[in-house]
């Protein structure tokens, strides 16, 4: 098996963070090397405090679900080797560190009115069980190296130490760590193989304004320069936005044990299954709430899974090296987009604009648009040494790369329920 590929984690957790984050840590294709911190569905603080919560009851399904040392074998050998009897080839661990508690620009906003004031359905009140004791400075985390420097920093620190094109970063919540850490030292950054965003919505409404996604609303300055740099060619950057994310939903009868909400499944049965693991405890509780506001909304009896897919994206095309255009696993397909992001308008902030002129979303007729001609797009002057119309001009810039389908809802499914859970489907 080739190695795995080594990534970055940005996340704000956020029930659908936590099913990403369990995807990552369940994926042999992938080495989580940085879980950074940043806020977005709740605060910074409180976001790196339910990282800790899962872990919590990572740690007491590995414990005790015999299955589970070998989905999140990655972890296993980690604290393996770190007895002095073992054999095995030592492992790092993934370092967690605080990032940004607020938007490099504009007006903050947190997402606790689908969230809860805890991120994770207010869990912190309703199930205490789930928080583990405060950690001891002294004591090492099993599991976890806790870095007292920013985020962002500890970011750079990684890329300057790996290879270059070696490192994904895939960022779940606002971009403000990579935005910090783009400021900071473009060169360094410029180092990351790619940047996958859960973020934005170009054809699809919003789910925080009619315009906008949360992600891109919570810090579109920070949005805007990640997508402006990517045009400049200093990185490549995907994106899975509202459009891909939203319809690959999964029924909560999968992800919600019978025993703490009997849930009917597609054909009116209630699944029978074994006594909850402790994965499948802090899941189903943290869920119980956001099944409800999913049915106050007149949605379908599914959670959609938003931050999972752009974790399926990035185990799906490990370990594989920049290309323009990226290379495509089979079932995905990719886009090159153009769109700006508009950060203060009084209705639109965090809105894509997508410029549809002369790309054929739309008949109008752009071929005396100098920029466009710069771009590839445009239809340009006949060109002499070949004779044809519409040549294209090399590439001023480099457009970021939106995911447009993938294998299939149940493809997801499958991969999400087993590897997470050791669910059979």
């Amino acid at each position: 098996m080739p190695q795995p590929q080594k990534i970055i984690l940005d996340t704000d957790p956020g029930v659908d963070d936590v099913l990403a984050i369990l995807l990552s840590l369940a994926s042999p294709e992938l080495q989580v090397l940085l879980i950074s911190i940043v806020f977005g569905n709740t605060h910074a603080p409180v976001a790196h405090g339910n990282l800790l919560k899962i872990y919590h009851s990572l740690a007491k399904e590995i414990d005790s679900i015999p299955g589970a040392q070998s989905r999140y074998g990655s972890l296993t050998a980690t604290a393996t080797a770190e007895n002095a009897n073992s054999n095995e080839k030592p492992s790092r661990k993934t370092v967690l560190a605080l990032g940004e508690d607020g938007p490099i620009g504009g007006e903050k906003a947190v997402a606790a009115y689908f969230h809860g004031p805890d991120g994770l359905s207010n869990i912190t009140q309703t199930h205490p069980e789930f928080t583990p004791p405060a950690l001891d400075p002294s004591v090492p985390h099993e599991y976890l190296d806790i870095s007292s420097k920013p985020s962002y920093e500890v970011m750079l620190d990684i890329l300057r130490e790996e290879e270059d094109d070696s490192v994904v970063i895939v960022a779940l919540g606002p971009l403000t760590n990579l935005a910090h850490a783009l400021r900071s030292d473009p060169a360094t950054f410029s180092k990351v193989s790619r940047v996958v965003w859960m973020g934005a919505a170009l054809d699809h409404p919003g789910n925080t304004s009619p315009v906008a996604e949360f992600n891109c609303f919570a810090d579109p300055f920070a949005a805007n320069e990640i997508l402006e740099s990517c045009k400049a060619g200093l990185f490549q950057f995907i994106l899975a936005p509202l459009d891909i994310t939203t319809p690959h939903a999964i029924p909560f009868s999968d992800l919600i044990h019978p025993s703490v909400m009997p849930i009917p499944d597609s054909n009116g049965l209630i699944p029978a299954k074994p006594a909850p693991t402790p994965l499948e405890e802090f899941v189903s509780a943290m869920l119980v709430r956001v099944r409800g506001l999913q049915a106050s909304f007149g949605l379908e009896d599914s959670m959609e899974m938003h931050d999972p897919v752009a974790v399926w994206f990035a185990l799906a095309h490990a370990s594989q090296k920049r290309n323009s255009p990226p290379l495509e696993e089979e079932g995905w397909v990719l886009k090159a987009r153009d769109f700006k992001i508009e950060r203060i308008g009084e209705l639109t902030r965090g809105m894509c604009v997508v410029d549809r002129r002369g790309t054929g979303e739309t008949n109008v007729d752009r071929s005396k648009d100098e920029k466009l001609k710069t771009l590839g797009l445009g239809v340009g002057k006949k060109d002499e040494s070949t004779g044809r119309m519409g040549e294209k001009i090399e590439k001023a810039i480099q457009l970021p790369w939106v995911i447009t389908q993938t294998p299939g809802i149940e493809v997801l499914r499958k991969v999400l329920l087993g590897r997470v859970f050791g669910t059979k489907v």
